[in-house]
């Protein structure tokens, strides 16, 4: 499971907005923050759980001896029922009255109890349709700049540096807590002098600011002392950055180092923020890169790999470790892959297997490459590495357009259940269905692609081939060719897509045991996910259904938090979010036959 980041600092920037002209005079210092997973009690560690409890000897699911998913409609905490909200002209595809129900506190406490960015790509999507959408803000809060600041400081920590500064150009000049975020932000993106400049445009950090905003304040005056080289100044800003509740991290060494003289030392197991990689490299402290990927923070990553100024393999060791944490895209991993030279992007054996580079020569090659037999061996060469990296799915929607390109003929026929796979990630349903026909009209026996229908329909939501696309997997139940895991998996996410479950499925899945394993929320996550649900709160159902499934989305969380999420999703109107739930819930541990 991957570590959740502290994220201390996020209710910051709200505050200091609330507390810069609207209250001022007034002290509004804050130790206290909801993002502090250690002083937040909320924050509590994620569980395992089994499975529902039942009388001893009753048949799992029932008393006809056929096992039911867990979270089905007869037990679950949410109700079934279709909206038709109306939804927002800002592209994001979310409803109008998005924060219905939220106010901005409680905004933030829902924040606080997820893992941004997202891991699972299903969730990632929406989460960021969420914080990009331009509607009505939550109420309660004293303007609507407190939930734009808000905003910022998320945006800042999922990476997304860009849209970050494109935010901050629409806020008010002369507000000081503005001014940290722009100048914090500036300086992430490599503009140290622009950083330095806006900081001090900005007045410092005035006394009445929380804690937490003076302690970023701090931390970015000893960086714009180090880069004058200012020993004293950097050695008094890190006295003042403690002074403001700052624990000891890589950052604050690197200012004690400079003010001590000597160069910044980093603790092997310490994790590394954005700011604290700009405060080593101010201070001249020598960075390990390889070091430096295993312990940085998604905002970093993304730095990392967009920095214009950057050699080639860092850039690309550190996109792809970027893409697997979803701090940036596929589309800017593609672009960083294209940005190297044709000289640069080495594909031959000795070159090496299974490295950054390699992985982008084949997919610059594949790109480039004009006969059909080549191009589908170096895209398959390509999403075997990309599988072994870990970032599979991501591969395959980078392959799309390469993949488009070719035309199916029976010398390349072996290759149809990929074209299957690099249509369906990308959303291309109908190229999708066509490699299936294709490749069930030239392959016999388990060479079959027939499966992947039930799979496209699950994606996509089609209902005109729904019994026949589902006829295909329920042979390969009957012949025991599903996993018990994925058997009940399946059953679960067709029931709560409101799928007529085929009988041969149920009895299949009576015959093995309900897996226990999977993510489950803390006690009344669920709870409120019914009444967010029942409600029609569309935000707060979002936020409560990426908490409910945990930090590896769908693939990762228990069936029952799997069943409710997607039951949530489709209440609220979300129904394509919901069908990528199931989608991604299904698709890592799809049968495959690959071969070549």
């Amino acid at each position: 499971m991957r570590k959740r980041l502290p994220l201390a600092a996020l209710a910051a920037p709200a505050l200091g907005l609330l507390s810069i002209g609207l209250l001022a005079g007034v002290a509004t210092a804050q130790d206290w923050s909801p993002f502090d997973p250690v002083k937040n009690p909320a924050r509590g560690p994620a569980r395992q759980a089994p499975t529902q409890e039942r009388a001893p000897g009753s048949p799992a699911g029932g008393t006809d001896g056929v096992i039911r998913p867990l979270g089905d409609s007869a037990s679950s905490a949410v109700e079934r029922g279709d909206l038709a909200p109306v939804m927002a002209d800002d592209g994001s595809g979310l409803p109008y009255e998005l924060w219905r129900g939220l106010d901005v506190r409680t905004l933030e406490r829902l924040i606080s109890e997820i893992d941004i960015p997202p891991r699972s790509s299903a969730l990632h999507q929406l989460w960021l349709r969420l914080i990009t959408s331009n509607v009505t803000p939550p109420e309660g809060g004293v303007t609507d700049q407190q939930f734009l600041a808000l905003r910022l400081e998320v945006l800042y920590r999922s990476g997304l540096l860009e849209d970050a500064a494109r935010a901050l150009s629409a806020m008010p000049a002369g507000d000081a807590t503005v001014a940290i975020l722009a100048a914090r932000n500036e300086i992430g993106l490599g503009a140290q002098d622009r950083g330095c400049e806006t900081m001090k445009a900005g007045g410092g950090a005035p006394a009445q600011l929380p804690q937490p905003v003076k302690a970023d304040a701090a931390l970015i005056s000893g960086f714009c002392a180090a880069v004058a080289g200012d020993a004293a100044g950097a050695g008094l800003a890190a006295e003042l950055a403690r002074e403001a509740g700052v624990k000891e991290r890589p950052g604050l060494q690197a200012l004690d180092a400079m003010a001590m003289g000597v160069k910044p030392q980093l603790a092997p197991d310490q994790a590394i923020s954005l700011l604290d990689y700009r405060l080593i490299e101010a201070a001249g402290g020598a960075v390990d890169a390889a070091n430096v990927l295993k312990r940085a923070e998604p905002s970093l990553l993304a730095a990392l790999a967009l920095d214009a100024q950057g050699d080639a393999d860092g850039k690309l060791a550190a996109a792809e470790a970027a893409v697997q944490v979803n701090a940036i895209s596929a589309q800017q991993l593609a672009e960083i892959y294209r940005s190297l030279s044709e000289a640069a992007a080495v594909i031959s054996d000795a070159a090496g297997t299974d490295t950054p580079r390699r992985r982008a020569g084949l997919f610059v090659a594949a790109e480039r490459e004009r006969t059909p037999q080549k191009k589908v061996r170096l895209i398959r060469a390509f999403l075997d590495e990309a599988r072994r990296a870990g970032f599979y799915l991501t591969a395959l929607r980078m392959a799309a357009p390469a993949s488009d390109t070719i035309v199916a003929a029976p010398e390349i026929g072996w290759y149809a259940e990929t074209g299957v796979e690099v249509a369906l990630a990308a959303g291309s349903y109908a190229k999708a269905r066509e490699w299936t026909a294709f490749g069930s009209a030239n392959r016999a026996g388990d060479g079959v692609l027939g499966h992947w229908l039930a799979l496209i329909d699950i994606a996509e939501g089609s209902t005109s081939t729904r019994e026949d696309d589902l006829r295909h997997v329920e042979e390969l139940a009957v012949r025991g060719r599903l996993d018990a895991t994925l058997l009940h998996r399946l059953a679960t996410v067709l029931d709560a897509l409101h799928y007529s479950v085929p009988i041969p499925l149920w009895e299949a899945a009576s015959r093995t045991p309900q897996p226990a394993g999977g993510y489950l929320p803390e006690t009344g996550v669920l709870t409120e996910l019914q009444d967010a649900a029942k409600k029609r709160e569309f935000g707060r159902t979002v936020l409560l259904a990426m908490r409910t499934l945990g930090p590896n989305g769908a693939e990762g969380a228990h069936m029952i938090a799997l069943g409710d999420s997607i039951r949530a999703l489709r209440r609220a109107g979300l129904e394509a979010d919901a069908r990528n739930l199931g989608f991604e819930a299904l698709f890592a541990t799809w049968p495959r036959a690959i071969s070549n």
